[in-house]
């Protein structure tokens, strides 16, 4: 996609057909402040990597993108809408999230899994038969008559990852999905969304590996509940005189921080 000039938190960005959109939304937690005023956009058909440090905000954006929370202020457009407003696609079939929390049940195996979350969208026992056997084999899982609660922590993030991709949804919110993943396989889940994208699923990956942010298409790179810069990695970099992401966001931190040293 083409590359705009860095847009600082509140500098106009050009528009190009639009999936999610965020204006000035502000969300907390009780009288815990999280999101404070934030900007977004994000392209049908490309890969965003959200970029920011634990407890900046990132889980909460994409509880709100999800409709599981409600803006405390702002406007949140999300495939066309308000996420849980009548006649919302998302939450639904449309979306895919995978959490940073586990959030399967123990008591199942793998095929019980697949086949749970296959029904809940609709899909025919065949075709999530197909898809059970391809995940399998792409994300390295045992055996699909594997109980949940008898595999290890890895191992149960992929199934959680899996979930996401089953019904091939045509967004996908993943929540540090590479946490504890092999570099061959987090190369080869990168190259899968990479595929996807051009197929025109969009795809919203947080992660704490800054520079595999460099694969997505567009990069916010986040900090106590905004955006300090959104655009593509290489912009971004440039924009800094950085030759990484990681150096481009700690030039970005110490520009927050009015020069001071972090």
């Amino acid at each position: 996609m083409e590359g705009d000039a860095v847009s600082i938190a509140g500098d106009e960005v050009s528009v190009g057909e639009v999936a999610i959109s965020v204006t000035g939304l502000v969300r907390g937690y009780g009288k815990v402040s999280v999101l404070e005023g934030l900007d977004m956009r994000v392209d049908s058909g490309s890969i965003y990597g959200l970029l920011g440090p634990s407890g900046c905000g990132k889980t909460t954006l994409l509880k709100v993108l999800l409709g599981r929370l409600v803006p405390a202020a702002g406007e949140v457009s999300v495939l066309g809408s308000l996420p849980g407003s009548p006649g919302s696609r998302v939450p639904g079939g449309a979306v895919g999230y995978s959490p940073q929390e586990l959030a399967l049940y123990e008591d199942l195996s793998i095929r019980e899994t697949f086949l749970f979350h296959g029904r809940l969208h609709g899909m025919e026992a065949g075709v999530i038969r197909e898809r059970e056997s391809w995940l399998i084999d792409f994300l390295d899982l045992p055996e699909p008559s594997r109980q949940v609660a008898r595999m290890s922590g890895g191992q149960k993030r992929r199934v959680s990852l899996a979930i996401a991709l089953l019904h091939e949804p045509e967004l996908l919110l993943l929540d540090e999905p590479t946490v504890g993943v092999d570099p061959e396989l987090r190369a080869r889940v990168w190259d899968h969304l990479t595929t996807i994208a051009a197929q025109g699923t969009t795809v919203i990956v947080t992660t704490h590996y800054i520079d595999e942010a460099s694969k997505a298409d567009r990069v916010g790179m986040m900090r106590f509940g905004v955006l300090l810069a959104e655009d593509s990695p290489t912009e971004v970099m440039e924009s800094q005189s950085a030759s990484s992401l990681e150096e481009a966001f700690l030039a970005l931190c110490r520009r927050d921080s009015g020069g001071a040293s972090e």
